[in-house]
């Protein structure tokens, strides 16, 4: 009986690591959506999104930064608490927003935000 609850476990632990592991990835991986597949999700939802900043629609109202991000179909806008430096003239290439989206306003609360330009840089935020 000893030898066979041995066994036994030498079997499903195993099969217990295996799971908890295929988990615990699938937390901590995230899909990049587009912004069309954002705008189609119906309740909250935490997202990392891919996008381009539109052409004249940053703004900073005191406390945020607010713009709009396309995929080249669709669009959102994005607020951030605190200060983004972008350019307000041009749209960077591959902005990644993360945050959560809130499908009732159509727009995404930023926690962060990251850009790729030719030096590959972080965007410099200034916290208030």
């Amino acid at each position: 009986m000893e030898g066979n609850k041995i066994r036994l476990f030498m079997v499903v632990i195993p099969f217990i690591i295996a799971f908890a592991s295929l988990g615990m990835i699938g937390l901590f991986t995230s899909k990049y959506s587009t912004v069309t597949e954002v705008l189609d999700f119906e309740s909250i939802t935490r997202v990392s999104v891919m996008g381009n900043v539109t052409a004249g629609s940053v703004r900073w109202n005191g406390t945020h930064t607010i713009f709009k991000i396309t995929d080249g179909y669709s669009y959102v806008t994005v607020v951030y608490k605190g200060l983004l430096q972008l350019d307000n003239a041009t749209s960077y290439a591959q902005v990644t927003v993360y945050g959560i989206y809130y499908p009732e306003g159509k727009y995404i609360r930023a926690d962060n935000v990251l850009f790729k330009c030719p030096s590959k840089e972080e965007i410099k935020t200034l916290e208030s």
